[in-house]
C-alpha cells in the first residue's frame, strides 16, 4: 500500500507542478504539486530503505541456519507441515532423505523430528510458517480466500494470483533458500499447508512477467 501510495503522490504532484508553471497565476499550486511530488519521493525511499535494513538485519539468522543444516549434511527441499502434525505450530522439516511420504512425525525436542521408520532431520520456523501462524484465525477451507486474506491484507506481501510479489529474496544469498524457497512461496506453500491440513514441498517457483507462478506437490 505505501509503494502505491508513494508513486501516486509523485504522479500527482509532478502534474500539478507542470499545470502550476504553465498556467500563469497558479504559482501556489506548482508549489504544492512541487510538494505532494516530495513527499511522495520521500514514502517511496522510506520503504525501500526500511526493506532494505530488515534484509540486512536479518542475514546473520539466515547464515546461521545455513550453517546448522550444511553441517548436519541436509540439503533437500523443507516439507511444510500444518500444524496439527508439528506440535500445533506451522513448521517445515527438513529431512535427512529426500521423501516420498510422511508418516509417524514425532517431535522429540526442538528442532529435531523422527518420521518414516525413525529417520531424524530438522524442525524449524520458516518466514511462512511465521505467516501462516499470524493468519491463523483468517484461515478458512476455502484455499483463495485464505490466501487472499493472508497475503493481500494482514501482510502487504503480494496480489494474489501472486501478482507484484515483494521480498522475494531475504536470505542475503545463503543456501537456505533451496530448502525453504523464496519467502513469497514459503508463505503460500505454509498457508496451502495449513488449509489443506497435509504437507506440501515447494517443487518449482518461476517468475512470468510481474506475476510469480509457484508449483507444489503434496506428500504423502
Amino acid at each position: 500500500m505505501r509503494s502505491d501510495v508513494g508513486a501516486s503522490l509523485m504522479i500527482i504532484g509532478a502534474s500539478l507542478a507542470v499545470v502550476g508553471y504553465i498556467e500563469p497565476g497558479l504559482i501556489p499550486l506548482m508549489v504544492l504539486g512541487l510538494s505532494a511530488f516530495i513527499i511522495g519521493l520521500l514514502v517511496q525511499w522510506d520503504e525501500g530503505a526500511m526493506e532494505q535494513t530488515i534484509i540486512n538485519l536479518s542475514s546473520a539468522a539466515w547464515d546461521n541456519v545455513s550453517a546448522l543444516v550444511e553441517s548436519a549434511g541436509l540439503a533437500n527441499s523443507g516439507v511444510y507441515l500444518p500444524s496439527n502434525m508439528a506440535n500445533g505450530e506451522p513448521m517445515v522439516l527438513i529431512p535427512s532423505t529426500p521423501v516420498g511420504n510422511l508418516r509417524n512425525i514425532r517431535v522429540i525436542g526442538k528442532p529435531l523430528a523422527t518420521y518414516r521408520a525413525g529417520l531424524t532431520g530438522l524442525l524449524l520456523a520458516s518466514p511462512g510458517s511465521r505467516v501462516a501462524l499470524t493468519c491463523r484465525d483468517s484461515l478458512t477451507s476455502d484455499l483463495e480466500s485464505s490466501l487472499r486474506n493472508c497475503l493481500t491484507r494482514q501482510f502487504p506481501l503480494a496480489r494474489v494470483r501472486v501478482e507484484g510479489p515483494r521480498l522475494i529474496d531475504v536470505y542475503g544469498g545463503s543456501t537456505v533458500k533451496a530448502i525453504f524457497g523464496s519467502a513469497i512461496a514459503s508463505a503460500v506453500a505454509a498457508i496451502v499447508a495449513e488449509v489443506l491440513n497435509r504437507p506440501f514441498i515447494i517443487q518449482e517457483e518461476s517468475r512470468s512477467g510481474g506475476a510469480l507462478l509457484i508449483r507444489l506437490r503434496g506428500v504423502g
